[in-house]
């Protein structure tokens, strides 16, 4: 019994570890101030279409804010995905008809390397 605690704490903590940070519009001025950041806007009800591959991009902090705390971003479709260089919005991708983000992985990692290569011009 005590491994499975044990494995129990580990397979936690790497959760915790991977886990896309939530953050709320009290933060969100400060937490996309600097460099490039990508948030997802996601709701509860459309779980099924969050974008886990987010934390996956290279080059970048990524986030994610609900809804009902982004009532700011003037956000027509769940998932929207926002890219901000500097604090300032970038590129803004949203979702289709099926609530599915209306982007891949490789065009939104596109939009961040393009942002890095625009420095060095």
């Amino acid at each position: 019994m005590k491994w499975l605690s044990k494995i129990l704490i580990v397979f936690l903590f790497c959760q915790y570890l991977t886990a896309q940070e939530f953050i709320t519009e009290r933060n969100y001025e400060n937490k996309i101030g600097s460099g490039i950041v990508v948030v997802e806007v996601w709701a509860e009800f459309n779980k099924a279409n969050e974008v886990s591959w987010i934390d996956d991009l290279k080059d970048c902090k990524s986030y994610r804010i609900d809804i009902q705390e982004a009532s700011s971003l003037n956000i027509k479709t769940i998932p929207t995905v926002i890219v901000y260089s500097s604090g300032e919005e970038y590129n803004r991708f949203k979702a289709n008809i099926m609530l599915e983000l209306d982007a891949t992985k490789k065009e939104l990692q596109n939009v961040i390397n393009d942002i890095i290569l625009s420095k060095f011009e």
